[in-house]
């Protein structure tokens, strides 16, 4: 099943007082998000209604707890930053492959960047959340096999599978965390750093054929 496509709301409905159930959810899920955003680890109700134009109580109408609601908050910034990687013909050399996915990883992960704090205390809460996190890894590793399935299918098996976790190692979040906000790079630095490792994945032309 396509990771996007599994995390996605449901469709609201188009008429009447199901579409305004819809629309006042919406206004909740929008707010929590702009908070979580601004850098808000756990935002509280409180502030979720005042941004959202509702009562306390209406949030909870809707949301059984915050942690449903935090929950439909992830998968929202998950849907919006997570996707199938551009189609790479077979023309593409493997140095336009590494650019275009270091190219695309650099720009989710910076878009993440920002409630990332959010997403590490929500997954260590709910296991939904830690399910929908592990979920993008696997979608990321599964889309990196693909995208280097030529390379990864000249090396020897064991060779194989350890290239392909060092590829996921490298374009996980956390590696662009430490890249922009422990080493203090800049985004084009980061993005640098980001294809300076992953092409030392191919480095000794093994992959190169």
């Amino acid at each position: 099943m396509n990771f996007v496509a599994s995390i996605r709301p449901p469709q609201a409905p188009t008429a009447g007082r199901g579409d305004r159930v819809a629309r006042t959810r919406e206004a909740i899920i929008a707010s929590a998000l702009a908070l979580a955003l601004a850098g808000e680890v756990a935002p509280i109700v409180r502030d979720i209604a005042k941004t959202a134009g509702v009562s306390a109580r209406t949030v909870f109408q809707h949301f059984s707890d915050t942690a449903e609601l935090y929950v439909a908050v992830l998968g929202r910034m998950l849907a919006a930053v997570v996707g199938d990687l551009p189609d790479l013909g077979a023309a593409w050399s493997i140095e336009e492959r590494i650019a275009a996915v270091t190219n695309q990883c650099s720009d989710r992960c910076e878009r993440l960047l920002p409630m990332w704090t959010f997403v590490e205390t929500l997954q260590r809460r709910s296991p939904n959340a830690s399910d929908m996190v592990g979920q993008m890894y696997n979608s990321n590793r599964h889309q990196l096999a693909i995208c280097f399935d030529r390379e990864l299918t000249a090396m020897p098996p064991e060779s194989r599978e350890r290239a392909l976790n060092a590829l996921a190692v490298a374009c996980a979040p956390e590696a662009w965390v430490v890249l922009r906000r422990r080493l203090g790079l800049s985004i084009d630095q980061a993005r640098d750093e980001l294809r300076f490792i992953t092409s030392a994945v191919f480095s000794d032309g093994s992959a190169r054929g």
